[in-house]
């Protein structure tokens, strides 16, 4: 897991057990309890800002032209007072209205806000999309679970003119999360408005499990797993890893939903699965998986790079859109549509290739390194690539392992490539 250390912002309020503890003191479940305060901005301190929030830098140099905002008692959608950010095709600099609460032995939260829009439009490269609610998510250290992005977790950007309208989402927490900080942004051209926030810690699942060597199953009651299922899960696992050379103690959370909306609704997601690596879950409404265990299995020896990654699942299951790997390599061979190593190997450039030419052409390459010089071998470059997104770092880890520059070995793996396909 990832984390960086940050410094505790001044004027955060950090609202510890004190919401849940008022509320079963009243005989109210501590559950679907609003841990903000000031939730509506009704309570504005001599500074302007509401009481309980703190505005805080989110981009741009101090000496650019800054964002606009305040209290609005015009335009509301409860009580007396709304909160807005504003800008024109000149503002390069863009703040947060942020507010911080603790949150105990929580797995979820639920996060409700309302945000009216007017003419919200990118007008400037400094510029992003954003308009609306971000989480950030802390360890009991107060260190954050990601940083390489501003948030964690961030609600549907509202652009160009909308009435009100209320954001009402759940978010999976990671595990260990003490600290979960909401922030309202707008950092585009425009006006937005926003009012009435809740976070909320639901109610907990009451979840079905059982167990086998590497997996923990959940399902819903009333919602059990296909039978048979967690049998041929585990012996997905074991095939795998017989393949890879690998005894694994890896123990994955596998989380079985009985449809799409259901796992929707309860992630608030737009797909059909969620994964978690830092957790080691696994949320899905298929009983069975063959893609993202290999990744669960390697990620303790390396997190390798995005293609060497996927290219070690085509190549296991030897399958790329219902064709082998190599029938797919001969047709790039013959329209000339190989990708070059270097298009693979550097993260933006492999995201950029079309997956109809990326993953076959990732698992050619991952069987050519097993065929010519082993799995235990591969196994040995994630270790050593692990974490790279560049491609001349990736080289100087495949040099290392395999004593050979990764240009030789490329030019060998094309080389096989074309035969195979002059060979029909």
């Amino acid at each position: 897991m990832t984390r960086t250390t940050r410094s505790w912002c001044a004027g955060v309020v950090l609202l510890v057990a004190a919401a849940l503890v008022a509320s079963c003191d009243k005989g109210k479940s501590g559950y679907d309890t609003n841990l903000l305060t000031n939730g509506s901005f009704e309570d504005v301190g001599r500074d302007g800002i509401p009481r309980g929030w703190s505005i805080e830098h989110f981009r741009g140099p101090e000496n650019e032209f800054p964002m606009r905002y305040g209290s609005d008692d015009q335009i509301v959608q409860d009580g007396q007072r709304s909160w807005f950010f504003a800008g024109d095709p000149n503002t390069r600099r863009f703040f947060l209205l942020s507010q911080e609460v603790e949150v105990r032995d929580a797995t979820h939260v639920r996060l409700r806000g309302w945000i009216q829009a007017s003419e919200v439009d990118l007008k400037n490269a400094d510029q992003l999309t954003h308009s609306n609610f971000l989480l950030t998510f802390y360890d009991e250290n107060h260190n954050r679970f990601q940083e390489l992005r501003v948030s964690d977790k961030r609600t549907r950007p509202v652009v160009d003119t909308q009435l009100w309208a209320e954001e009402d989402v759940k978010f999976r927490l990671p595990q260990g999360t003490r600290y979960v900080k909401v922030s309202c942004v707008l950092s585009m051209a425009g006006q937005a408005w926003f009012d009435n926030l809740s976070l909320e810690v639901p109610a907990p699942i009451d979840w079905q499990t059982a167990t086998t060597k590497n997996f923990v199953f959940h399902w819903l009651p009333g919602h059990p797993m296909p039978e048979g299922s967690q049998e041929t899960q585990q012996a997905i696992w074991d095939s795998i890893a017989k393949k890879l050379g690998l005894e694994s103690t890896v123990v994955v959370r596998y989380y079985f939903y009985p449809d799409t909306t259901t796992i929707r609704s309860m992630l608030s997601l737009k797909g059909y699965q969620y994964v978690s690596w830092d957790d080691v879950e696994f949320h899905s409404i298929n009983a069975n998986d063959n893609h993202e265990i290999v990744h669960f299995m390697t990620d303790p020896i390396g997190r390798a790079p995005r293609a060497l990654a996927e290219g070690t699942v085509f190549w296991l299951h030897d399958d790329v859109d219902g064709a082998p790997v190599e029938e797919s390599m001969k047709k790039l061979v013959r329209a000339n549509l190989v990708p070059p190593l270097r298009s693979l190997f550097e993260y933006n450039l492999f995201m950029s290739v079309e997956p109809q030419i990326s993953m076959p052409a990732a698992a050619s390459y991952v069987g050519f390194l097993v065929d010519r010089f082993g799995v235990d071998k591969l196994m040995e470059l994630y270790k050593e690539a692990n974490g790279m997104t560049a491609y001349d770092g990736v080289a100087q880890a495949t040099e290392k392992v395999y004593g050979i520059p990764l240009s030789e070995i490329e030019a060998a793996w094309l080389a096989r490539q074309k035969l195979r396909a002059s060979q029909g």
